[in-house]
């Protein structure tokens, strides 16, 4: 996926008028697998004052698509994702396709997440323990975060295959104002690194129709 460099125009076409979402924030991470070396970029829009959603963008060969995870309703909304260049500027048109429900395993509500500090310096780092239950006593994941000071609490911003920070977690939240810049990823035969490659405010909204297919 290519480098957003800026965004002056963000359009959303849909009929009708439903729930409205709005995002000020985009990220994009680039992660790395030690066992094939492959790369792949994450993009996604962000509310930084509600983080029980957010919009990421997919990118193949053939199309460019975008899911909207809502975790308060537990529903994902698809679209198709048109991207032209104006003026310099790059501008999306997201077409509404349907919704689904997110499946209960990967709703981040129940996690259990237990942070231990490594340095107090800055960057801070800091490991980090997933547990996809209350109960649970294998961690699905263990990583190294290294947060980087921002003016806000935006770690809840970083997504993975097991991590979905949730905002009301007080183990999250008491972390204080930082953003995932780095993260170590480890598994049983190989690690992967996630590395911020981009942040900046954005301003989109967009609405579902009235009628969800």
């Amino acid at each position: 996926m290519r480098k957003f460099s800026t965004f002056l125009l963000l359009v959303f076409f849909s009929l009708g008028f439903g729930q409205t979402y709005q995002f000020d924030f985009l990220t994009k991470y680039a992660s790395t697998n030690s066992k094939n070396k492959t790369t792949k970029e994450t993009v996604t829009f962000n509310n930084s004052d509600d983080f029980s959603y957010y919009l990421k963008l997919r990118k193949t060969e053939d199309d460019l698509n975008a899911t909207l995870y809502d975790y308060k309703k537990n529903l994902a909304h698809n679209f198709s994702v048109q991207e032209t260049k104006v003026n310099g500027a790059i501008r999306f048109e997201f077409t509404y396709l349907n919704t689904a429900k997110l499946q209960t395993s990967i709703s981040p509500k129940n996690y259990r997440y237990e942070f231990a500090e490594i340095s107090a310096n800055t960057p801070k780092v800091v490991s980090l323990k997933v547990y996809q239950s209350k109960r649970a006593k294998n961690p699905a994941a263990v990583q190294i975060l290294t947060l980087e000071k921002s003016n806000k609490n935006l770690i809840p911003l970083y997504h993975s295959e097991f991590t979905h920070l949730y905002h009301k977690n007080d183990n999250v939240s008491k972390l204080g104002n930082y953003i995932v810049s780095k993260a170590v990823e480890k598994y049983k035969n190989f690690t992967c690194e996630v590395v911020l490659k981009e942040h900046k405010n954005v301003d989109l909204r967009i609405t579902l129709p009235n009628k969800l297919k």
